[in-house]
């Protein structure tokens, strides 16, 4: 399911900044794979003890669930609570207090919420808690031989990590089974306006690489060949330096240091055509720089 793995990216990119927000400790969350597969298989895969939180998916019909692994958990209550993170934590029978599952139950909160914002070029949802256990039977969403759509996400924080699940019936989202299986390859013109917005934000996010080439000659491939440590290259004088972004030259700039720290300053720009990037697409296709 293509647009699956579209979706959880963008949930997993705000709900970091949720738990930033919440806990105050940077976090790298990574999706690490979206399948179908039985409910029963994809629940007895997950360690114990666990948080289970059942969420309805108003319009859609049926519910899902939200759950957080022990070490999740246990990584949680101790960003939350100012734990060093040097104790091994002790899982096996531990039961949560009062107080960490009200801490939990803030963090699915958060997850609901960028859940929902994510989904929002799909479906607009009205999710709603229902209830939440440490026991999967008493928080069941489907049959142990149904098919549900399975996530997986790794949320490292600082010096802790776990992992977080999500698990949605499949007949639950088979009315969106066209639009989650074609992606967003769709004809511009027939393309949602969220979907446009989406993928605008996402590219003006994107890092590039910015390259400076303070100067650059020809040499013999003979000399090339026979260079080694030591040597010295000498190079003429040059008062500007060549600015180029993913290889696309787009100006020259006078160098120097700004802050302690090396600079080059523009004193001019072009803009790069269409030709220019179709190129550096070329290159880099083949392993070629255009340095």
């Amino acid at each position: 399911m293509p647009t699956m793995e579209v979706l959880n990216d963008r949930f997993a990119r705000s709900f970091r900044g949720s738990l930033f927000n919440y806990l105050r400790v940077n976090a790298d969350i990574i999706s690490l794979s979206a399948q179908i597969q039985k409910y029963g298989e994809y629940i007895g895969k997950i360690a114990l003890p666990s948080y289970f939180v059942m969420v309805s998916l108003t319009p859609l019909r049926g519910s899902m669930l939200f759950i957080m692994d022990p070490y999740l958990c246990y990584a949680v209550i101790e960003a939350f609570f100012g734990g060093n993170g040097r104790l091994e934590p002790k899982l096996e029978g531990r039961d949560f207090s009062v107080i960490e599952q009200r801490v939990f139950n803030k963090i699915i909160d958060h997850a609901v919420e960028d859940f929902t914002s994510a989904w929002e070029p799909i479906i607009k949802l009205r999710p709603k808690v229902l209830r939440s256990d440490v026991k999967s039977q008493f928080v069941s969403i489907a049959s142990s031989t149904e098919g549900v759509v399975g996530s997986v996400f790794e949320i490292e924080m600082e010096r802790w990590s776990g992992k977080l699940y999500t698990c949605i019936p499949y007949n639950t989202v088979e009315p969106l089974r066209e639009q989650l299986v074609s992606g967003v390859a769709a004809d511009q013109s027939e393309m949602d306006p969220s979907w446009k917005q989406m993928l605008h934000m996402d590219i003006q996010n994107a890092m590039v690489d910015v390259s400076v080439i303070l100067a650059s000659q020809d040499i013999p491939l003979s000399r090339a060949r026979t260079l080694q440590k030591g040597d010295v290259l000498s190079f003429d004088r040059v008062q500007d330096a060549r600015v180029y972004v993913e290889d696309i030259l787009i100006g020259e700039g006078r160098y120097g240091a700004f802050k302690n720290q090396y600079a080059v300053k523009l004193v001019s720009y072009r803009t790069p055509s269409e030709e220019d990037v179709l190129q550096s697409i070329r290159l880099k296709k083949e392993g070629i720089n255009n340095e």
